[in-house]
């Protein structure tokens, strides 16, 4: 099973135990060098420590990818760079009124402990879901591991399905607004000084 933020019907079991949030994307106009210098100097990625992560790197032509905002409910924003551009000029005052040329958004699926949810669900029914923002790096793994264990080679799947992975609280009914009102919380915490 590969839905990742969008299983909520298919598997209950599973669906208990991720929940989809929806993150954005903005790219600027390309940066002249001595901008990109002044931006991310040696071109590292970058995601910082905050629990509503931001995320960003410059791409090969020079525009500032920048990841940040996430929301909750089943709607994008209509104006997706409008939406990331308060978290990029935050961090980076001196791109305040920069173009944005282009801006996406996409659905993933978060779980309690931030951590993948990989397990064997039936003997032929396996799931790997949850990568809580790191499924570009994750995934892929992932997938292969499950191919390993399909193939009755469940060594290195069993590592990874021996993460814990809680429910989250509030069952069907409640878990949705249990959990907006944590990421509240948690984005509230991320903005204090301490």
């Amino acid at each position: 099973v590969a839905c990742n933020g969008y299983l909520e019907h298919l598997l209950p079991q599973v669906a208990a135990r991720v929940l989809p949030i929806n993150n954005f994307i903005a790219a600027t106009r390309p940066l002249s060098d001595e901008e990109a210098r002044g931006v991310i100097r040696d071109r590292e990625a970058v995601s910082d420590s905050r629990f509503v992560i931001n995320y960003y790197r410059l791409s090969a032509d020079n525009r500032l990818l920048f990841g940040g905002g996430e929301n909750y409910s089943r709607h994008f924003p209509t104006d997706i760079a409008g939406f990331v551009r308060p978290h990029m000029e935050k961090i980076y005052p001196q791109l305040a009124g920069i173009g944005i040329d282009y801006a996406w958004g996409g659905t993933l699926a978060i779980t309690a402990k931030r951590m993948p949810y990989v397990t064997r669900l039936d003997p032929n029914l396996y799931a790997a879901c949850g990568f809580s923002g790191q499924g570009v790096t994750i995934a892929p793994l992932a997938g292969q591991l499950v191919a390993e264990a399909v193939n009755g080679q469940m060594s290195r799947f069993d590592v990874f399905a021996r993460l814990k992975t809680p429910a989250f609280p509030g069952g069907t009914l409640l878990r949705h607004p249990t959990m907006v009102l944590a990421m509240m919380w948690f984005a509230l915490r991320d903005r204090m000084p301490f």
